[in-house]
């Protein structure tokens, strides 16, 4: 990681919001970890039909609310 800040930054000594693009790593990097850590703890949602999960009938209209931190593996 500090060598693409090194290669991308050159004589510069740092990167600028410019250099986005070319620092492809950190990008992953950043990706993967939003995909684990997300900024949204929780989503809502309207239940279109009524619907069984676990053998617990949700009836339609039910708002339901996920904790999406909950679905990382």
């Amino acid at each position: 990681m500090l060598d693409e800040i090194e290669e991308v930054g050159g004589d510069r000594g740092f990167v600028t919001d410019n250099d986005r693009t070319k620092l492809t790593y950190i990008a992953q990097i950043t990706k993967e970890t939003l995909r684990y850590y997300t900024t949204i703890s929780m989503i809502t949602r309207y239940i279109m039909k009524e619907t069984f999960v676990d053998g617990f009938r949700i009836p339609k209209g039910t708002e339901v609310a996920v904790c999406s931190m909950l679905l990382v593996p």
